[in-house]
């Protein structure tokens, strides 16, 4: 595709810093929770004012650095979490919209509809309360 260009960076210091990212790319962090996450940070503090996207991907959401990651996404897919996870998901983003038991219910419904079933949290939407 014309205008598209992909870069793979296997090191951590071999990663663009968001001042050098090109405007409306989009930062893909694969598994990157055990290696030094300053370029990561960088991205989640910096990369919307340089129209920079980023994902994150992780198996276990409580290595996820909360600083400037957990506290800055806005938008999070959940695959079927362990109660440890679940317990940080929900006191980071979900406390004030609904109990504990109503939101481990919630997740386990979903989880258990389809093998590969997720959950989303939109912090961006407002409006909706489930409490």
């Amino acid at each position: 595709m014309d205008g598209v260009r992909y870069l793979q960076f296997s090191e951590h210091e071999t990663v663009l810093s968001p001042d050098e990212a090109l405007p409306n790319s989009l930062m893909i962090f694969d598994d990157v929770a055990c290696e030094k996450q300053d370029n990561v940070r960088a991205y989640f503090c910096m990369g919307r004012h340089k129209n920079v996207d980023s994902f994150y991907l992780c198996q276990s959401y409580a290595h996820v650095p909360k600083h400037l990651v957990r506290d800055n996404v806005n938008l999070l897919v959940i695959f079927r979490q362990d109660d440890v996870n679940l317990r940080h998901i929900y006191n980071d983003h979900v406390n004030t919209d609904m109990s504990y038991p109503v939101f481990k219910e919630l997740c386990t419904n979903c989880w258990n509809s389809d093998q590969h079933s997720f959950l989303v949290i939109d912090k961006d939407r407002t409006g909706v309360n489930t409490s």
